[in-house]
């Protein structure tokens, strides 16, 4: 709740929310309930100074200290069992020398020669920054947005604390065009007020032609934020639109069919 601002409902066992430390951090308002549309809710961080002194003085040292996969497993036996540390381990991509950890990297030696670097990035610093979500469309990114940009891919999702190593004039958000994107591309303006998000000049045709349901296998929707539904951005308004009129969504690999045969 701390890093990310909010946890899905459907997250959280009955048992928890029965409890009476949950039933505090709801009535003291240091959380907050936001139902979704279609559906289900998230529960949303409402004070953050107050929860992290309830927290402090409501849990023991090492409930507080394990925050990686080898601390949980010595105190839960279970990788999972409390929220993880990011490692903010990155993929990058580019044609340019960037600095990682006060070390120049020859990026474009990495990426002719191998594809792409990986690193645990304490710091990273360049001009131009682009996000990718997914990793095939990661390796093929140059083919849609040019060489200007370095791309990264961020290992076990992207959250605050990877970008807060970044260093840059420019940031570029290439998401899938659904929910989730949105709501990363809101993530991402908390840290970077001036980033872009990337949208096809042709999106409307691209959607017609390969945007599919929104609904998961097991039939379930994708639901909206309260962030990205209250959005007044332009771009998040306009794909947030679609999504609601259709019940379908545009995946940013659509973007690299007409270089399937390259």
């Amino acid at each position: 709740m701390l890093e990310e601002e909010k946890i899905n409902s459907s997250s959280i066992s009955a048992s928890v929310k029965k409890s009476g430390d949950f039933k505090t951090l709801l009535n003291g308002k240091f959380i907050k309930y936001s139902q979704a549309i279609s559906g289900g809710g998230s529960y949303l961080l409402n004070d953050r100074e107050n929860l992290e002194r309830y927290f402090k003085s409501k849990f023991p040292k090492e409930l507080r200290d394990s925050y990686s996969a080898i601390g949980n497993i010595g105190t839960f036996r279970n990788t999972k069992a409390s929220k993880r540390t990011s490692q903010n381990v990155i993929l990058a991509r580019g044609f340019k020398n960037i600095l990682i950890n006060s070390k120049v990297v020859e990026l474009e030696k990495f990426t002719n020669q191998f594809g792409t670097f990986s690193a645990q990035v304490n710091e990273l610093e360049t001009e131009r920054i682009c996000i990718v979500e997914n990793l095939d469309s990661f390796l093929l990114a140059e083919k849609v947005i040019g060489k200007d940009f370095v791309f990264i891919h961020t290992y076990g999702g992207l959250g605050k604390s990877v970008l807060n190593k970044f260093k840059t004039k420019n940031v570029l958000i290439f998401p899938d065009y659904d929910f989730k994107g949105l709501q990363n591309y809101l993530m991402v303006k908390k840290v970077f007020p001036d980033a872009k998000l990337f949208v096809p000049s042709n999106y409307k045709e691209l959607f017609k032609m390969y945007s599919r349901t929104i609904r998961t296998k097991q039939g379930r929707e994708q639901n909206p934020t309260k962030e990205v539904k209250e959005s007044v951005d332009e771009n998040v308004i306009k794909i947030r639109t679609d999504i609601y009129k259709t019940k379908r969504f545009l995946e940013q690999q659509a973007l690299f069919v007409k270089f399937q045969n390259d």
